[in-house]
């Protein structure tokens, strides 16, 4: 942090009104400076530990927490991406109430090339896991709730992105496509992406560890329901039978498969649907985290 400070050129920092930190604003506490900061994230260090990093030494613990607290505690404003991380600036770092603020993110999709599903009625159930970390996204979680899904009669088959090589879990399976790593800033790669949202009608990722998830923002705006567990941040995008289901890290593939299967018998896939288009609308999306940020800066 004290290098990247001291690689900032100061006369650019002069010309400022704000200075506005995505991460890393442990930065601000080495500027020479008193132009007041933003710090913006999905996390706090505190909880970060033994969540997404583990093995860390006490040490590096310690001087973490230190670092990042302080920062945060200086800072003009705290905007999270969910109630979760904002909690901890709270209660952890002890950052007052009225200088946190909770803003959700938005799709990494262009607008124009979202069009909402047909949501799923009857017929062939096509559903899209897409994460790079497969085993802490739940990936085997995924294959075996299609699985047991089959099991109980639905036609389902499963599309994966994200890994760069394809899961064992997977190989030889007639009910899964692998596409791998899908570069968004490769045209082809993109193309296929979208594709994958069009033509698929739910969103399953079993995450066991997630501070948000674009892709739960992704999933909404093409009005896809998405499946995942209730941890971290993921209920901020995710409302518990409102635009689908999150599920406690005690529950299963088969508790999964039958979540779904309960939701096409009673027909609230349509439901969820619906609903993931109007979280898109009011606050999963970047025009709505532009109109939120605008406000809170107004007052």
């Amino acid at each position: 942090a004290k290098a990247c400070a001291q690689s900032i050129d100061m006369t650019l920092v002069d010309r400022c009104d704000f200075l506005f930190f995505p991460g890393g604003a442990q930065i601000a506490l080495f500027l020479k400076t008193d132009k007041p900061y933003i710090c913006f994230g999905d996390s706090t260090f505190e909880l970060m530990i033994d969540y997404y990093w583990h093995g860390l030494s006490q040490r590096c613990k310690s001087r973490g927490r230190t670092l990042d607290m302080e920062a945060c505690q200086k800072a003009m404003l705290n905007i999270r991406s969910s109630h979760w991380a904002i909690d901890s600036l709270i209660y952890d770092y002890h950052c007052p109430p009225q200088r946190c603020h909770v803003i959700e993110f938005g799709p990494n999709i262009d607008t124009k090339d979202i069009v909402p599903i047909v949501p799923y009625r009857e017929g062939k159930l096509n559903v899209l896991f897409s994460g790079v970390s497969w085993d802490r996204k739940g990936g085997d979680i995924a294959v075996e709730t299609v699985r047991h899904l089959r099991e109980l009669g639905i036609d389902v088959h499963l599309y994966v992105a994200g890994p760069k090589d394809c899961p064992a879990s997977i190989i030889g399976c007639d009910f899964a496509t692998f596409f791998g790593f899908l570069d968004k800033n490769n045209p082809e790669d993109y193309k296929a992406y979208i594709n994958l949202y069009r033509k698929c009608h739910i969103f399953l990722m079993p995450t066991r560890a997630e501070c948000s998830g674009i892709v739960f923002c992704e999933a909404s705006a093409f009005g896809l329901p998405c499946y995942t567990y209730d941890t971290g941040g993921t209920s901020n995008y995710i409302v518990d039978e409102y635009n689908g289901r999150t599920l406690p890290l005690s529950a299963g593939a088969i508790d999964f498969a039958n979540a779904i299967f309960a939701d096409i018998n009673s027909n609230r896939l349509p439901l969820y649907s619906a609903k993931a288009l109007v979280q898109n609308r009011e606050k999963l999306s970047w025009e709505a985290w532009a109109s939120r940020f605008s406000e809170i800066m107004s007052l």
